[in-house]
């Protein structure tokens, strides 16, 4: 949507304990979040098992005064349900993975918001051949099944398959949190990765699971970042790389960045400077096992590329981030389930469970998505904003919530139904 009015931040957690229940309160050094655990002392020991080194602790006493709290509530037979505070309505009908999950996001989180001056890159990052490589794309480009991949191989070390904290200076940092894959793995994955995945899970429930790397940087391991590769895929697409601009390289890192950007401005002249002096390339591919050799190809060895590397010429835009169908607003649209939204600066990020996801809202597209908590036409949607923005004309209005619609339809965070 194009008209943007002040942004409301939203209330604090509601509070899901159920009464009675013994609460554990769960800090650490890392970030300043509280994690809460009502009757799920299991989350807090998977916890531990997928971020090892950030010292979770228990501690009594009353929450301080504004400190952020992530809830997570046992209700068995239901599962687990998860509050963060960053959202309005908690995730339930959860697995331990599940809402290990949502406190691993939480805790991560709050660790960029304590350190403003830090890019948070939404990608998966490996370091081979010396050099520190960062995967990112758009929905379902699979970076954490590549990122996953690469580090059984001898040689490579996992930084993260989540987010890559990026500081002023280049340097990257390790949060040391195991890759989480969705479970059953894909039918297409080799046998060899499957028998990998299987002999080195650790939490895991029906959906996800977390999977140790013997090579995993520890947290706070810091590398300067090489390169960004941009992944994506096409069905019986050889594995091959193309060039990419620095204009579009630099896109991809404002699309992907969770940590509050500050002025708009600074922000892009960082990330322009950041893409500057990196080997930026474009990864399609469809065979995961043809991407990782092609990844070992161009980057094993000391140089960066290989010299004998065949890039081919850029892409355009790829057709999933750009052409997507506009949403008929004559259908019933609402939430889809396991998606929270989060606000970081003047900005919402609907941030999906299944795929770890996050798609940015402007402030107009946000209060589109408050309104999205209760099932509504997008007729109905349109008939609000026209009130709310009397000066901007009907079809204007029209055609940016279908837009919008179409977008969040896509990558599956409304659902939308037939009206009667």
């Amino acid at each position: 949507m194009r008209v943007e009015p002040p942004h409301l931040r939203p209330p604090g957690p509601r509070r899901w304990a159920a009464p009675g229940r013994a609460k554990t309160q769960l800090t650490c050094a890392e970030a300043p979040q509280v994690v809460e655990l009502c009757g799920a002392e299991a989350v807090g020991r998977a916890l531990d098992t997928v971020m090892p080194d950030w010292g979770l602790r228990a501690v009594e006493g009353p929450v301080p005064p504004g400190a952020p709290v992530t809830v997570i509530t046992d209700v068995a037979p239901k599962g687990y349900s998860f509050q963060s505070w960053w959202s309005r309505t908690p995730l339930t009908k959860l697995g331990l993975a599940g809402a290990s999950c949502g406190a691993v996001a939480d805790l991560v989180q709050s660790y960029c918001d304590a350190r403003p001056d830090t890019l948070g890159l939404h990608c998966g990052a490996v370091e081979l051949g010396g050099h520190l490589l960062a995967f990112t794309g758009p929905f379902r480009a699979g970076k954490t099944t590549l990122v996953t991949r690469l580090a059984a191989e001898p040689g490579v070390r996992l930084f993260c398959d989540d987010v890559l904290p990026v500081r002023p200076d280049g340097q990257a940092v390790a949060l040391g949190i195991q890759p989480r894959l969705r479970l059953p793995l894909p039918d297409r994955v080799s046998d060899g990765f499957r028998r990998y995945v299987a002999d080195h899970l650790t939490v895991q429930d029906s959906r996800y699971g977390y999977v140790e790397s013997p090579e995993q940087a520890r947290t706070g391991t810091l590398a300067p970042l090489a390169a960004l590769i941009v992944l994506r895929r096409e069905e019986g697409a050889r594995a091959r790389f193309h060039r990419m601009r620095s204009a579009e390289a630099a896109a991809h890192l404002i699309r992907q960045n969770i940590a509050d950007p500050g002025e708009a401005e600074a922000h892009y002249d960082r990330l322009t400077a950041l893409v500057a002096g990196r080997f930026c390339v474009t990864l399609v591919y469809s065979d995961l096992e043809e991407a990782v050799a092609q990844v070992h190809r161009a980057f094993a060895a000391g140089h960066l590329p290989a010299p004998d590397l065949e890039i081919d010429a850029p892409l355009p835009p790829d057709p999933i981030e750009g052409d997507v169908s506009p949403a008929d607003l004559s259908e019933v649209y609402c939430r889809a389930a396991e998606v929270s939204a989060r606000e970081i600066g003047e900005d919402v990020f609907l941030w999906q469970m299944e795929g770890r996801n996050f798609f940015r809202l402007n402030p107009v597209a946000g209060a589109v998505w408050d309104w999205l908590e209760e099932p509504a036409t997008g007729h109905e949607i349109a008939a609000t904003l026209r009130d709310v923005f009397a000066d901007t004309p009907a079809e204007i209005i029209a055609a940016d919530l279908s837009a919008l619609l179409g977008q969040l339809s896509a990558r599956g965070l409304v659902t939308a139904s037939l009206s009667g």
